[in-house]
C-alpha cells in the first residue's frame, strides 16, 4: 500500500476510534469526566510512516473534547483542547485495513 494512503488510515483511526482516546480520557486529572462528543486533527505532514517496520508517528495533532463530570447532577461542561503527539505499531489486514497495534500518546492529561 501507498505510504499517502497509510497516512490517511492512520488519521481516519485517530478520527473515529474511540478506543484511542479512551485511556487518554481515563486518565486526566482531575478524574471522572464522561466524554460527550470529540474531535481530532491531524494533518497528513505531520504523520511520519516506516512501512519496512510498520512503526508510525504523530509529530502533531490536535484532541478537542466535550467533557461532564461524571458524579456532577449539574450540566457543567468543560472544553479539553489539547495538541499531542503519538506513536505506535500497525499491520495491514486481509484487505489492505490498517489495524493500530500499539500505540503511545503524549498528550497534557490535566484539564484546567
Amino acid at each position: 500500500m501507498e505510504i499517502n494512503k497509510i497516512k490517511d488510515h492512520i488519521a481516519e483511526k485517530f478520527s473515529n476510534d474511540y478506543g484511542i482516546w479512551n485511556d487518554v480520557l481515563n486518565n486526566t486529572q482531575p478524574e471522572n469526566y464522561a466524554c460527550k462528543n470529540w474531535q481530532v486533527e491531524i494533518n497528513q505532514e505531520d504523520i511520519f510512516v516506516d512501512d519496512s517496520s510498520k512503526t508510525f508517528s504523530v509529530k502533531e495533532g490536535f484532541f478537542v473534547c466535550n467533557l461532564t463530570l461524571q458524579s456532577s447532577n449539574e450540566e457543567d461542561n468543560i472544553i479539553y483542547n489539547k495538541s499531542f503527539s503519538a506513536k505506535g505499531t500497525f499491520q495491514l489486514d486481509s484487505i489492505n485495513r490498517i489495524e493500530i497495534e500499539d500505540i503511545d500518546i503524549d498528550i497534557e492529561v490535566d484539564i484546567f
